[in-house]
């Protein structure tokens, strides 16, 4: 195991700028795959390799996933980030600013929308009962307005939140141009392996534990058979 198993990982999961980032199924099985790799080594032990595996499948962020690893897996240079050129970094900037007019817009429409819906059934109800009812709307009207205030007071945060995710997005899109992407049939390839070596792990611990039981069962039977007076 040397330090080119980094690259098995679709982003480094080492470089600062990837390690907030959310782990995919393929960087579990990558790390669940290199965890086997060190027990069969012998430089983890059944519960280490337990405790780690069980973590790896929990993990959220590829940073989680380093920790696991860092003590296993040689150290070598970092990969480099994928870098958005200006021309595409204004391109998302500005899908990110139009994302959120577009949420504005909506919760616009809604309190508008459900608002007359709600002054005419309210209307219908009150000619019905021949005077005005409790006047509901107002309560519908002052829900949605809060949600259009929210949508207002957040702009910075969603714009920020949507320029992350079509940065990760691009950033995806140029490193499977790229072919530093794993294809689906390699990650389930992975984890196929990674499954298997889990399960003979398991396989040869029944065995040595049922070996061990015999091995006890029988040396108890041999002293009592010497047992004077047996």
């Amino acid at each position: 195991m040397d330090a080119s198993v980094w690259t098995q990982f679709a982003l480094d999961p080492r470089d600062p700028a990837h390690a907030h980032l959310r782990a995919a199924d393929h960087d579990r099985a990558v790390t669940c795959a290199l965890l086997d790799e060190a027990y069969a080594e012998g430089r983890l032990d059944t519960v280490e390799r337990s405790q780690r595996t069980d973590a790896a499948m929990r993990s959220r962020t590829l940073g989680d996933l380093t920790r696991l690893l860092v003590d296993l897996v040689p150290d070598g240079a970092v990969r480099p980030a994928l870098t958005l050129a200006p021309d595409a970094r204004r391109d998302i900037e500005a899908a990110a600013e139009a994302a959120w007019h577009a949420a504005r817009r909506r919760a616009v429409l809604t309190f508008l929308g459900t608002g007359l819906i709600a002054w005419a059934v309210w209307a219908a109800v009150s000619a019905a009962a021949g005077s005005p009812v409790f006047l509901w709307p107002l309560i519908v009207m002052a829900v949605t307005a809060a949600h259009v205030l929210k949508v207002q007071l957040t702009r910075d945060q969603a714009i920020a939140d949507e320029r992350a995710r079509l940065e990760r997005q691009r950033a995806k899109e140029i490193a499977r141009s790229r072919g530093r992407l794993p294809s689906s049939e390699d990650t389930l390839r992975l984890a196929a392996d990674a499954a298997k070596r889990r399960t003979a792990a398991l396989a040869r611990q029944v065995e040595a534990d049922v070996r061990r039981r015999v091995a006890e069962r029988q040396g108890r039977s041999r002293h009592g058979d010497g047992r004077p007076g047996a």
